[in-house]
């Protein structure tokens, strides 16, 4: 037979978080737990350690004449009165330490009070202190050392003998041994070959009958769908049922078999007392101190751990299954016949090597000590069993989960919590035991019940808790708010998960300290830790909560406000959109650092330190840091203002002292601008001298026709206003366009050349387009009207041109380049 590891029980998840919740609870409680034994301890083991109470008397005479003295004059009585009346007032000052203050007076009040529970625990259960005169006398007592002699000879034969004549006995029984095993093992297989046989059979017959009900259900409608499921899951628990029996069947079949092979086995323990028999019969220099010590060990070691042996491998049988009285599975039985055999090898060694030092004159003080010690290894040693049996615990208690639903969250509950309850009552057992505690088996049972009281309280807590909050998730939907909003809220849901699973630990850590007995009262009485750190938890809590909320709301509300600005199609808000995007970062880092300051002064405050000096020295620090960068300061400030003003905002087009490119990042002191060659230029704000911006409100085309001088202007002027009415109604250009052309005039004349001039009102993103266009109809125009151009160069426009031509990869009219 082979284990089966069943998948998880994907039904028990809800119920895994209270599982863990519970876990990471009852660890660190567990020191609690056996504090609150220890304040059990007997009163007479404290009374021997605590000192003699002192002796109180009255006042003596001379004393008495002394205070009347005191009290008569008046000025002496006046003293007194101001002394008593100082340390009044000096009282409730002490009051107010820190948190700090209080956190180390507590763990040190609590360290001593386990210091002096351990100490009390080391008396009542291990006192070596009269080993060392034992130790002594068998060092210098010739008589001793020959008793010590005597019994360890005698000792050492008797196992020598023993163990000899047990591997012989069992040399000449493994043939016939070996024979019962494999009849069995046949007689097992055969077994089991027709019990399958049958449960096959079974089985098709099952599914056949199963089949055919269904079609009969659905040929004559006699049976709906769900009694015809009902057949079919009744007739699958008879066939689980079924196994079981024959299991159990098979394991009475095997009995006879398993029977002999323990007779043999029985009749190699039987070797032990026939060797202690034999050497009481032959030993020529017998003593009752040897004999104790040979027959211990030998009904010890031999009987008890050979009969321990034995019945492990009748109902266990690790590498026999065909011998095996129990329907366990290999691996189940192999990992309990190897943990119960090791305790069974310790106990008897353990009590045997006690039983011969008992007859070796050891103090019976010591002998109790070592005892317990011995038992406390035992208990070490099911602690080790208990947590690696944990997975093999957890997977039966799915299988169970699996096959009945009602019983899948006490499965759940269980398969996470036991090992915890078990290695509680693995440790306060022996603990009570070697502590003789009055009464100590009640009080675990007590403290079991109360528990039990406890977790379900700090259940029904955390159900409320985590179902509060979740309602509260599920209500958003309905509150009509936007998505970014709900986004925002959300975004908190794993922190406020996370505080209830801290609120929820401590609170499961303080019911069981409550249920167990402990002196909680240090903690949470009048004036003490508790109440403080209550308090400024709970304070520091609420400024997080209000500074996250006016975070949250100041945030929402600026984007709420430039999210209604954007519903508005108009260039005004869109400028005022870009100016509240530039403004916003600088806003929001000057925000959170008040709040980061505020927060941090409350909790500083909270933790009992004074922030009055730290106030103090942040002002001077200020004051310092001001006079040291008053350069810093005045760019921060310019740039404010400047920014207020709507001078600059990212994107926009402009020329600073001197620099003309596109704005890419504002910070707080500083501009950051790409120039037509793309090298990037900062400038500080407090530097800026002249700007000068391309992107406010409108722009103008500048249109300059410079012809010959014996041109007719006002045929020129004509051509001009011509394109201007061609352009103003084109679909391309329409858009750009605000208003129709304005002829200036002629603007100037020269010795060669007359200029006319003219501006067409555009967009800002229209101007360069415009400009360009008409530029190019008007040449063209010029040369199919005859219209000359003076013989010198013309500069048509100025830099802001040359960016437009250059930004739309057009070669330089003077190098013949490309500078895009």
């Amino acid at each position: 037979m082979t284990d089966r590891i069943p998948h998880p029980n994907t039904g028990a998840a809800p119920y895994r978080h209270f599982t863990g919740l519970f876990v990471r609870s009852l660890l660190p409680a567990l020191l609690v737990a056996c504090l609150a034994l220890f304040g059990s301890l007997p009163a007479r083991a404290l009374a021997a350690d605590a000192p003699a109470p002192a002796t109180t008397t009255g006042l003596s005479a001379d004393q008495a004449r002394q205070l009347i003295s005191v009290l008569s004059d008046d000025a002496q009585r006046q003293k007194f009165l101001t002394t008593l009346q100082n340390l009044t007032q000096a009282a409730p000052q002490a009051k107010h330490a820190s948190v700090i203050d209080l956190a180390r007076e507590n763990i040190a009040l609590f360290g001593d009070r386990a210091l002096q529970q351990l100490h009390i625990l080391h008396q009542s259960i291990i006192d070596f202190g009269a080993i060392a005169p034992w130790v002594q006398a068998l060092v210098h007592d010739p008589a001793l050392q020959a008793r010590v002699g005597h019994i360890a000879l005698r000792v050492v034969i008797m196992l020598v003998c023993s163990y000899l004549l047990f591997f012989g006995v069992r040399i000449i029984l493994r043939p016939l041994y070996r024979r019962i095993s494999s009849m069995a093992k046949k007689h097992d297989h055969m077994v089991f070959q027709q019990e399958a046989e049958k449960l096959h059979k079974t089985r098709a017959e099952a599914t056949e009958a199963a089949t055919d009900t269904a079609r009969t259900a659905a040929t004559h409608n006699e049976q709906t769908k769900e009694e015809a499921a009902a057949t079919q899951a009744s007739l699958e628990d008879s066939l689980r049922h079924q196994g079981a029996l024959t299991q159990l069947m098979l394991c009475l079949r095997r009995a006879p078999y398993t029977l002999a092979c323990a007779l043999l086995e029985l009749i190699t323990i039987c070797t032990f007392p026939l060797i202690a028999l034999l050497m009481g019969v032959l030993d020529p220099a017998p003593s009752t101190e040897a004999a104790h010590a040979i027959w211990s060990i030998s009904w010890l070691i031999g009987i008890g751990l050979g009969v321990w042996t034995l019945v492990l491998r009748i109902f266990l049988a690790p590498q026999t299954p065909w011998l095996r009285l129990s329907i366990l599975r290999d691996s189940s039985s192999t990992f309990i016949f190897r943990y119960f055999r090791q305790i069974g090898v310790i106990l008897a060694w353990g009590f045997s090597l006690l039983a011969m030092l008992h007859a070796m004159a050891m103090p019976m003080a010591v002998s109790s000590g070592l005892q317990k010690l011995l038992l406390l290894a035992v208990h070490l040693f099911l602690a080790v069993m208990i947590i690696r049996s944990r997975k093999r615990v957890q997977h039966a208690c799915q299988h169970i989960g699996a096959a009945n639903r009602r019983l899948q969250s006490i499965m759940a509950l269980v398969s996470g919590s036991w090992w915890i309850v078990a290695l509680f009552f693995d440790f306060a057992l022996w603990l009570v035991w070697a502590a003789d505690i009055d009464g100590g088996y009640q009080l675990i049972l007590q403290i079991f019940v109360r528990t039990l009281v406890a977790l379900v309280a700090v259940r029904i807590v955390s159900i409320l808790a985590y179902g509060g909050l979740e309602r509260f998730m599920r209500a958003l939907d309905s509150w009509n708010l936007n998505e970014e909003t709900l986004f925002r809220i959300r975004r908190y849901y794993p922190a406020a998960t996370t505080v209830i699973r801290l609120v929820m630990a401590v609170l499961t850590i303080l019911a069981l300290a409550l249920a167990w007995g402990a002196p909680v009262y240090i903690l949470l009485g009048h004036d003490t830790l508790g109440p403080r750190i209550f308090q400024a938890a709970l304070t520091i809590l609420v400024a997080l909560v209000i500074g996250i909320l006016a975070w949250e709301v100041a945030n929402v509300t600026i984007e709420h406000h430039i999210r209604r600005l954007g519903e508005q199609d108009s260039r005004d808000v869109q400028i005022r959109i870009a100016r509240l995007q530039t403004l916003t970062p600088m806003f929001r880092i000057l925000f959170l650092l008040v709040l980061a300051v505020i927060i941090g002064l409350t909790v500083l405050s909270q933790l009992g330190i004074d922030t009055g000096p730290l106030i103090a020295s942040a002002s001077i620090f200020g004051v310092a840091l001001g006079f040291g960068s008053q350069k810093l300061v005045q760019d921060f400030i310019s740039g404010i203002f400047l920014l207020l003003e709507n001078a600059l905002t990212v994107g926009d087009s402009v020329t600073l002292n001197g620099t003309y490119g596109v704005i890419e990042r504002l910070s707080l002191r500083s501009v950051h601008v790409r120039a037509n060659d793309g090298s990037m230029n900062i400038f500080s704000f407090s530097s800026l001298s002249q700007v000068t911006n391309y992107n406010r409100d409108f722009s103008r085309a500048m249109i300059l026709a410079t012809v010959d001088i014996d041109s007719d202007t006002d045929q020129v002027a004509a051509i001009l206003v011509e394109i201007g009415k061609e352009m103003r109604n084109e679909e391309a250009y329409r858009d750009l366009i605000l208003a129709d052309f304005d002829l200036w005039g002629v603007s100037a004349i020269g010795t060669s050349s007359v200029s006319v001039k003219g501006v067409y009102p555009t967009t800002n993103a229209g101007r360069w387009t415009v400009e360009w266009e008409f530029n190019r109809r008007m040449k063209k125009r010029f040369e199919q009207a005859g219209i000359q151009y003076p013989r010198d160069v013309v500069d048509i426009q100025g830099p802001a041109l040359e960016h437009f031509i250059n930004s739309r990869g057009v070669p330089d009219t003077t190098t013949g380049q490309n500078k895009a």
